[in-house]
Order: C-alpha cells, then sequence, then structure tokens
C-alpha cells in the first residue's frame, strides 16, 4: 500500500469539509481514559503530544496535517486558504490568507489580528511551554517579549495586513514555515479575551468542540461548538456529541476497561500504553485483532545531560558508555515493556525523515571515571509515578555500577517539563521523550542551538550551546527539506559522538486498545498517540440510544 507524504499547495486541497469516514455516523459519546490531567489548556503553551491531539478538538492553526490512519499525510491550510506563500522564492517572506467563516466558539469573526495575538503572547516568559521554533526564527529580526511585556503587539517581522492576511518576514531563509504554521503557536487568540497565564481555564475554542466542564485531575468534558464551520475544515469531524476524557486512570486499567467493554466503557479509548503484563494479555486475545492498536512512534526516550552542570564531554561520554545496551534494555522494560520500546543509541528516530542508522559510538560498556571528575553527587530528576521513576531507578543503579554517585528526586509530573526547560535549574540529569515536531528531523535537532537558549521555555533543554554545532544548525535550516535531510542525519551523529548532550534510551512502540463501540482512532504517524479528529460512536446494535 502507497502512502502520500506532502505539502498539499492546490487550495481545493485546503476546502472543507473533511474526507468521509467509512461507516462514520453522528451522535453518542467518545470517552477517552487517560491517567493524568493534560499540562495546559492554555493553546500556546501546549507542549504534551497528548495535549496536541487534544487541541486538534479544540483549536485550529495556520495549517494542519491531514494523516490517513495508515502513515500518509498531507499538510493543508487550516486556517489559511493553503499551506502559506513563498512570496520571493526565497524562503524569507511568506503570506497566508484566512478562510472566510471562521468563527469562534462565541460566534466573533476569527481574523488575522487573532492569529497574530497568539503568536504574541507566545513570546511571553510567563506563557512559556509551548513550541518556539516561530519565536526564535522571529527574533533575528529584533527583540520583542511579548504584548504584556512590552505594551504592543506588533511582532517584528510579523505583519497584519489586513482582517484576513498574514505576512512573516524573516533574516534568514525558513522553508519549514509551512510545518511551523501547524503548531499551537498559531492558535487564535482575541486579545480582549487574553486573560493570560489563566486563560488556560476558559480558552476560546476555535475547533469543532469547546470545553463544557472541567474538575481537574477527574474529568474533562467537551461538546460541540455551534460556531464550527466543516465546509471551512479539510480535516476535522464532529461526529460525538460529547468527549469525556477521564482523568487518573492508571494505564493498565484503561486498557482493561476498553477490552472489557462493558456499558460506557464500549465507547472508551485508552489513550496510555498498556503496561507489560496487561500488554501480554492483549496481544493474546485474538477477539482483539481489530480494536487493539500496535504501532512504531518516532517517539524516543532520552537521559538528558545538563551541559552546564556536566560541561566535561568526556564525563558525559562515561554516563553514556553506563547505559549500555543491556542498561538500556533494562529501563526499557521497567518503563515500557519489551512489547513496547526499541533499543537505540540515534537521536532521530527511524520514523523521522533523515534517520541514518550509525554504529553507537559508546558500545562497550563503562571504561572508568574520568581523572578530570570532581566526584559530586549527580542529581538525577523524575517525574513521579511507578511509570517513571522505575526507569529512573534503574538509570540510578547503572551509573552507580559505572562508579557514579547519584541522588534521585521526585517531582510532580506536571512541574517536570517547566522545572528542566528553566535555564539555571539544579539537577544534571532527567529523562526526556520526544519526537520531531513535524516529519522532519529539523525539530529535533535545531533544540541543541545555544542561540536560542532563553530564562524559560527551552527548546534546548540540554543546554549545548556549541559555536560549531550552532553555525552548522543555521546552514542546514537554510535548505530545502530535500537536501537537508541527509545534512541532518550527519549532524545527528556528530551531537551522539563528540558533543554527548544526551544518551538515546528506546524508542516507543504504542499498544493500546480501545471500545467495541470506537471507530475512526489511530495512532499519528508523528505524533505517536491516538489522535480523534475522524472519531466515531458506532451505534449500540442491541438499541437505538447512544452513550
Amino acid at each position: 500500500m502507497t502512502t502520500t507524504t506532502s505539502i498539499a499547495w492546490d487550495p481545493r486541497d485546503s476546502q472543507g469539509p473533511a474526507r468521509p469516514v467509512p461507516g462514520a455516523v453522528r451522535g453518542g459519546t467518545l470517552r477517552i481514559l487517560r491517567d493524568g490531567d493534560h499540562d495546559h489548556l492554555d493553546p500556546q503553551r501546549i507542549q504534551t503530544l497528548q495535549g496536541t491531539a487534544l487541541g486538534h478538538l479544540l483549536f485550529r492553526t495556520l495549517t494542519m496535517f491531514a494523516e490517513d490512519g495508515r502513515g500518509g499525510w498531507r499538510l493543508v491550510g487550516d486556517l489559511a486558504d493553503n499551506p502559506g506563500r513563498d512570496v520571493d522564492g526565497d524562503g524569507r517572506t511568506w503570506e497566508f490568507t484566512l478562510k472566510p467563516g471562521l468563527r469562534f466558539e462565541d460566534g466573533r469573526e476569527i481574523s488575522a489580528a487573532d492569529v497574530a495575538h497568539g503568536i504574541a503572547r507566545s513570546f511571553e516568559e510567563g506563557l512559556a511551554g509551548g513550541p518556539h521554533h516561530l519565536q526564535d526564527w522571529l527574533h533575528g529580526n529584533g527583540p520583542y517579549a511579548g504584548p504584556f511585556t512590552d505594551g504592543t503587539e506588533e511582532v517584528p517581522g510579523l505583519e497584519v495586513r489586513d482582517a484576513r492576511t498574514l505576512v512573516f518576514r524573516f533574516p534568514e531563509p525558513r522553508p519549514d514555515l509551512p510545518f511551523a504554521a501547524a503548531l499551537v503557536t498559531t492558535v487564535p487568540v482575541p486579545a480582549d479575551a487574553d486573560t493570560g497565564e489563566s486563560y488556560g481555564k476558559a480558552p476560546l475554542a476555535s475547533g469543532p468542540y469547546r470545553i463544557a466542564g472541567h474538575a481537574p485531575g477527574d474529568r474533562l468534558v467537551l461538546e460541540r461548538n455551534p460556531h464550527w464551520d466543516p465546509a471551512t475544515d479539510a480535516v476535522r469531524h464532529d461526529h460525538p456529541d460529547r468527549v469525556e476524557i477521564e482523568l487518573g486512570v492508571p494505564s493498565g486499567e484503561q486498557n482493561l476497561r476498553a477490552r472489557a467493554s462493558e456499558g460506557a466503557d464500549a465507547s472508551a479509548v485508552a489513550e496510555n500504553n498498556a503496561p507489560e503484563d496487561v500488554a501480554r494479555v492483549l496481544l493474546a486475545d485474538p477477539a482483539l485483532a481489530s480494536r487493539l492498536r500496535r504501532d512504531r512512534t518516532p517517539l524516543v526516550w532520552y537521559l538528558a545531560i545538563n551541559t552546564e552542570r556536566v560541561t566535561d564531554v568526556e564525563v558525559r561520554r562515561e554516563i553514556a558508555r553506563a547505559l549500555d545496551a543491556e542498561a538500556k534494555e533494562a529501563v526499557r522494560d521497567a518503563m515500557a515493556g519489551r512489547t513496547q520500546g526499541e533499543i537505540t543509541h540515534t537521536i532521530l528516530s527511524p520514523a523521522t525523515i533523515g534517520h541514518r542508522p550509525y554504529p553507537d559510538p559508546h558500545a562497550g560498556g563503562p571504561r572508568g571515571l574520568p581523572e578530570s571528575w570532581d566526584g559530586r553527587t549527580l542529581r538525577l530528576l523524575s517525574r513521579d509515578g511507578d511509570y517513571f521513576t522505575a526507569g529512573a531507578r534503574v538509570i540510578k543503579r547503572s551509573l552507580e555500577k559505572a562508579g557514579f554517585a547519584v541522588e534521585l528526586v521526585e517531582t510532580e509530573r506536571s512541574r517536570h517539563n517547566a522545572t528542566v526547560l528553566t535555564r539555571g535549574h539544579g539537577f544534571d540529569l532527567y529523562l526526556m521523550c520526544q519526537a520531531a515536531d513535524w516529519p522532519g528531523a529539523s525539530t529535533l535537532l535545531t533544540g541543541f542551538d545555544g542561540r536560542c537558549l532563553r530564562a524559560t521555555g527551552n527548546a534546548d533543554y540540554t543546554y549545548l550551546d556549541d559555536p560549531g554545532v550552532n553555525a552548522e544548525i543555521a546552514r542546514i535550516s537554510a535548505l530545502p527539506a530535500d537536501r537537508a535531510a541527509g545534512e541532518w542525519a550527519a549532524l545527528d551523529e556528530r551531537l551522539t559522538t563528540d558533543h554527548v548532550p544526551l544518551v538515546p534510551v528506546f524508542s516507543y512502540v504504542y499498544l493500546g486498545v480501545a471500545g467495541t463501540r470506537v471507530g475512526g482512532v489511530f495512532t499519528s504517524s508523528f505524533l505517536g498517540t491516538p489522535v480523534y479528529y475522524d472519531a466515531h460512536v458506532v451505534p449500540d446494535p442491541e438499541g437505538p440510544g447512544r452513550g
């Protein structure tokens, strides 16, 4: 079966409605079972992949990936009527025109100024957490700290030409802008509705659903947005009447409930990977063949090394050697299990455009601590919860076996990323899970660009700042995607071999099950988590009611 991966430049591909989903009907309640609350409902602060999947239902962006559920995708205009126009053909000036008929959940029309304000607010240090590609690129036009800090909506390099037209200008070529425009940075936010750090309590929806209720830690309920017009949307559907997200459900319980499909759980989706003991049960059940998803993903777990604290590359190499194949397998088995992870030593996952295998530069196990090591205790930060601490404990033992002294510190899951993305934090090591923000390699490897370091919200969470690496990132970023892929692959190997800012551990295999009455849910090929914009609830064969 062939799949399509492309930018759909023809404006007709960006027109709605979305392609029909075979067998889909409107009605019913889709239930999503999830192990914890989302870090943020403020669109510009969404960083997690599952938060992005939820955002598809609530918010719209300038462009969007339309996936087919079989690994294929097309980038289409979402708010925009096409994926962007490269005005001069050099990647420096891009124009986007909004579709007519776009509205927020309160009925007001979505304008180019609303999109511009969403981008502007993403510069605010107090609203850090979301992706930073656009901000970093626009910073080349001059300093800007956000509309609240600077008192102006005028982002250098971003022009609101009229009610429906936005123009981006960059001092360097940005051929990946159509991809970056699909990130939550471009979600529209009206300036007069923006309550700053509390905006996530009641964000204005622009997608097919809006928030009907939220009890943090317990439940999040979505209902249809009456002002979303399917004729303007080439990707999403609003098949279910409601989407109810049950929070705080352990991953094993999620999958067993969806497998049993009793009562309301027949229309439930397990969002989190099944733990190994449950995964074996699911894989051994032939009746689940049509409901069980087991997919390779671009997600990779890394042991990140804070290079501002562990400055000696020889020490970082010994940390990498301490996490040999046996140790990595133990981390994988403790966290995901043998059925749901593949050991790796490359920064890029095999699912990423530009991935190229190379020999593990740190194979062979520990060789002894370098004489330059000062002997201090390494501080290893872990999210709380058995899933995360199990892997962290394996890492602690492996490093101690190699001669390091290690202190394991636990923190609340919701605070972990905010901590490690804040420069100057007091931790040396931390487990991070990441995938590219779009299918190419650039979003991962530009995360090692030290020129973009800031006080908070750092994509460069290893704090590497090497002039040679920074220059190479700048050079490759200006290349067209087809020429850049091989160059990114070479940089992957150079970073892992020469700089060791992190240690790749294992790539995820997603394994989860859905109830008997769930249709249209599939694992995103680059989010690596279930997505719901095609989801529908199959009518109950035993009665007319749905739920």
